[in-house]
């Protein structure tokens, strides 16, 4: 078995002093309203504030929100887009540890759960959005912006965009979900490409190294490449890309991604691993053995490399501009 030292459990918040703002008790708050809440998250319905929401916007009851600027405004009206409300998801998700906080790795020594746990967060919060947008007969959410934050081993991933429906389109089954601005949508239209949905790819994997790579290199006179971790690092590229492809595939066909965003990292740690067998003395890594200790455990240097990017898929519907007539075919084939 094999574990990541690098997590770690933060410490319990000191309580403050109390004031008259944080004895307040909110509306929202009431005990039996958040039973009701989860009650109604945990069967895949929305809350019940959320409904009161939705339907007092559509009414006409409360004003419209939207996360378009006002020349973004101006070029989706253009387009007869007209907007309904705005909506949002969120989801934290926790990658499963063990009880000192060490992230489990697989046999390859890739971090799985810290990579499901990503997928899964940004899956739920998209989920709930459109569940928004479904329950006031959108056809897209637009202009929807996002951000993944990770705290140790806690994923979150929340979003926030504008419902929208097509003027004399029937809603679809399920709403297209887009990042891009009000020009960028404008300009994909009247070139014949509709936005769709938003794509991750995402990978992490820790590589054990031995010391001519620890100390080694590192205290060489020579300019040389490190390239047992180059090419691991390469490698967890192409596998965030590939999953990133698939990832904007699986609701529609898509035919590229535009807008993507990358962040990356290389960093140094160290792997814990423990002993399979009652007669392994320890195990060797590039040349280099280390002997399990009393407890069974072998502490080894190693390099993270994480690679991440976050883009808009598009599918191509036309070679001029796209009419209502591309977008439901397209609604309606998926």
């Amino acid at each position: 078995m094999v574990f990541m030292p690098f997590f770690r459990r933060p410490s319990k918040p000191q309580d403050g002093p109390r004031t008259s703002l944080t004895n307040k008790v909110y509306e929202s708050q009431r005990p039996e309203e958040m039973q009701a809440d989860l009650q109604a998250l945990e069967s895949g319905d929305l809350p019940n504030k959320a409904k009161v929401r939705l339907h007092r916007t559509i009414s006409g009851e409360l004003p419209w929100m939207s996360t378009y600027s006002t020349p973004d405004f101006f070029l989706v009206e253009h387009l007869r887009i007209e907007p309904l409300v705005q909506v949002s998801g969120a989801c934290y998700f926790h990658a499963a540890t063990d009880s000192q906080g060490h992230i489990f790795l697989d046999s390859n020594l890739d971090a799985t759960n810290l990579v499901r746990a990503y997928y899964r967060a940004k899956d739920e919060a998209i989920d709930r959005l459109i569940q928004e947008a479904t329950a006031v007969g959108a056809h897209a959410v637009l202009n929807a912006r996002y951000r993944f934050q990770r705290d140790e081993t806690v994923v979150s991933f929340t979003i926030l965009g504008t419902a929208v429906r097509f003027m004399g389109l029937n809603p679809p089954v399920k709403p297209l979900v887009s990042p891009l601005s009000g020009e960028d949508t404008y300009k994909l239209l009247q070139r014949g490409w509709l936005p769709v949905n938003i794509a991750l790819g995402y990978h992490w994997h820790c590589m054990p190294v031995g010391f001519s790579t620890k100390y080694g290199i590192a205290q060489s006179w020579y300019n040389q490449e490190l390239t047992d971790i180059s090419n691991r690092f390469m490698q967890s590229r192409d596998l965030a890309l590939q999953k990133m492809r698939q990832d904007g595939a699986r609701h529609y066909p898509v035919s590229g991604f535009v807008g993507v965003k990358i962040d990356y990292s290389v960093e140094e740690t160290e792997i814990i691993f423990v002993r399979n067998g009652l007669f392994d003395n320890g195990l060797t890594i590039d040349g280099t053995f280390y002997p399990y200790d009393d407890m069974g455990r072998a502490e080894v240097p190693a390099f993270n490399t994480e690679f991440f990017a976050t883009g808009a898929s598009i599918v191509r519907l036309s070679t001029g501009q796209v009419t209502k007539s591309d977008i439901a075919k397209y609604l309606l084939l998926n």
